[in-house]
């Protein structure tokens, strides 16, 4: 009797599905010679198939896979491709149960494995969905894709220092590739590495310098950033690329209005909606640039067509938080289910909060709408982790101590050889919502000032002046702000319009009054002042733009930021009596004349009577307070922290808490 036959392929009873389909393939195309013309048949209509899926001809492709596991049903890569199919008509447990049957007979093929990945994270079976993309990477470990799609995942379930580890180890297996180049670019974004990731978008321009999208999507990080100039150029070239891209001239609208440029945002605001009638960002922007301009009932029309394509799209309501106008039962409704329901954006539910909060604040509920309000704080500063610059107590009482010792006396701020002594700029500084708007719009309203805004020049120049290269070397800094000062008045000349001041109220400003004092001796500074408590509590029912003051929604840094930039502007005051006056908001509220009158004094013009009726004067005001400063004064908002004193213990400890 001859010894028993080795366990083979051919013969194991043992076999997987894999090892099956492998040996009745062989053992068909071994023994039968019409099978071998069949396979050859199988080859081109699967060919056949998969290009007219390249070309999404999903129809026919369907049809090739179906007519090859007709003859052949466990062929791996015709139930693979088919489930591709089903997942891209969104079939997805479909897709699923197909790519399942194609892994069972083929475990080896890491691009089934993706797929499975990407049908399991659309129904959010995540931990699946992570696995099916591991699984990919260990069969094939160069394959970029499944590297890619695990990183997105992963930045979705914000693991993002791990998604940022596999888009780096992509990088590194195709430094050329565009897609992985780009992921990472958006997942460093996501992890907050705002600067890194602005680093690696120049660094795919340089790769790619005519792809107008990445152009697009650095300058919108920029403008985020605060880096409006930056952005603007980025949008310009974006656009230069490709003229007629709608989302590209929403884009430049929204930074040109942060620049205090509504009128040229509208205008590509509507060109973005000639191109593509009915784009609710074209809508929404028209809607933002009028507000901006003061045209509040055609903006009004807007925001009625963008909640008539879409009652619950929230973009419509964004406004509430900063006007005084009252909506709709209706609308009011719909926010609050907005707040209600599981599928509404993180966004959406903190433009309903906060518009919510200031509805109920009108007609005096105002319990509930701190309610909101405070609800709407806890959800932006849950999505912290996404940003970067919070605000922090530590860092920022230690830079007030450092300005207050630098301008320790007068000798720090006499002028020097690099001093302009253009009287053109005036200063209007101090916390934000501390009625900076309102001085800027009494200013604005003499014929002989122009309001420019909140021009972000400032701090451009303080930081070029504090680079180590610069700083550390007395000509080095001398050149350089001399140079500095010289350009920005300049540029202020070709914004004036033949206007003798120009104001830049960027509230922040204050902490630069000593630089500016220097580089500028003749310069005007309005400091702002107001009860601490209502600027604090001010600034927490306010939505600001992306990026901006993180102190604000939280109550107790609130109060800590009000206390420092108190105690900082009582040092400038001391230090230079002279060139500062304090605009106090419940003085100016209680004597409006008498205050004006001394304020255009103190900027060395002659009164005119159009400074008392500032709610009449027609420029685009860009700042939350867009809608304030076109109503006469009202002093409703003196005070105001009363209402809510029951709620503000941790604001009020932060106010008068000692170092």
């Amino acid at each position: 009797m001859s010894a028993a036959a080795p366990t083979t392929a051919l013969t194991g009873a043992a076999l997987g599905p894999a090892e099956e389909f492998r040996a009745r393939l062989a053992r068909l195309f071994d023994e039968n010679e019409g099978f071998r013309n069949q396979m050859t048949e199988i080859i081109d209509v699967l060919s056949a198939a998969v290009a007219a899926h390249k070309l999404g001809e999903l129809a026919e492709a369907e049809a090739g896979y179906r007519s090859v596991l007709a003859r052949l049903p466990d062929h791996p890569q015709a139930l693979h491709m088919l489930g591709a199919i089903e997942l891209q008509r969104g079939n997805v447990r479909g897709a699923i149960d197909l790519i399942r049957r194609s892994i069972k007979v083929h475990p080896g093929h890491p691009e089934a494995w993706v797929n499975l990945g990407s049908a399991l994270r659309a129904i959010h079976e995540n931990d699946e969905a992570i696995g099916a993309y591991q699984r990919a990477i260990n069969i094939k470990q160069d394959m970029v894709l499944a590297y890619t799609e695990l990183a997105t995942l992963l930045s979705d379930l914000g693991r993002y220092e791990a998604a940022v580890s596999y888009c780096e180890a992509a990088v590194a297996i195709a430094p050329a590739s565009m897609p992985a180049q780009i992921q990472l670019a958006i997942t460093l974004r996501s992890a907050g590495r705002l600067q890194d990731a602005t680093r690696h978008w120049s660094k795919i321009i340089a790769l790619s310098p005519n792809r107008a999208e990445s152009y697009y999507v650095l300058g919108t990080q920029f403008r985020d950033m605060g880096q409006l100039p930056e952005a603007l150029r980025c949008h310009n070239k974006a656009l230069a690329l490709k003229p007629d891209i709608p989302e590209f001239l929403c884009a430049k609208g929204a930074t040109l209005i942060y620049l205090n440029q509504a009128d040229e945002a509208l205008v590509c605001f509507q060109r973005a909606e000639a191109i593509s009638p009915g784009l609710p960002d074209a809508l929404a922007g028209i809607g933002w640039a009028l507000r901006s301009l003061g045209r509040f009932e055609e903006a009004d029309g807007y925001s009625d067509k963008v909640r008539a394509l879409n009652p619950g799209d929230l973009r419509s309501y964004k406004h509430v938080s900063s006007e005084g106008s009252a909506l709709e039962i209706e609308d009011e409704q719909r926010l609050a289910d907005a707040l209600e329901q599981p599928d509404t954006s993180i966004d959406g539910r903190i433009t309903a909060g906060f518009g919510l909060g200031r509805l109920l604040d009108k007609i005096g509920r105002y319990d509930e709408a701190f309610a909101r309000y405070s609800a709407a704080n806890s959800l932006v500063r849950g999505i912290w982790p996404k940003v970067a610059d919070l605000f922090d107590k530590e860092s920022f009482t230690a830079r007030i101590e450092q300005l207050i010792e630098r301008y320790r006396d007068r000798s720090r701020v006499e002028p020097t050889d690099f001093s302009n002594m253009s009287e053109l700029p005036v200063f209007v500084v101090g916390m934000p919502r501390s009625g900076t708007t309102l001085v800027e719009q009494i200013c604005a309203s003499h014929s002989r000032v122009f309001g420019a805004g909140e021009l972000g020049d400032v701090i451009r120049m303080d930081s070029v002046l504090s680079r180590p290269d610069i700083a550390g070397t007395t000509q080095a800094f001398h050149d350089t702000a001399r140079r500095l000062a010289k350009e920005h008045i300049v540029k202020l000349y070709g914004d004036a319009k033949g206007a003798h001041r120009v104001v830049d109220k960027m509230p922040d400003n204050i902490l630069h009054v000593g630089l500016l004092a220097q580089l500028f001796p003749r310069a005007r500074f309005v400091l702002c002042s107001r009860d601490d408590r209502d600027t604090a509590l001010s600034c927490y029912f306010q939505m600001f733009a992306p990026g901006a003051q993180h102190f604000s929604y939280d109550l107790a840094d609130c109060g800590h930021r009000a206390r420092q930039i108190r105690q900082l502007a009582q040092h400038w005051i001391g230090l230079l009596p002279d060139r500062i006056v304090e605009m106090n908001y419940e003085t100016l509220t209680d004597d409006l004349e008498g205050q004006s009158r001394r304020l255009i004094k103190f900027l060395g013009l002659d009164w005119e009577p159009a400074c008392m009726n500032f709610h009449l004067t027609e420029r685009p005001v860009s700042t939350l307070s867009y809608w304030q400063v076109r109503q006469p004064l009202y002093q409703s908002s003196v005070g105001r922290w009363r209402n809510y004193e029951k709620h503000l213990d941790p604001l009020f400890a932060a106010l008068t808490r000692h170092e």
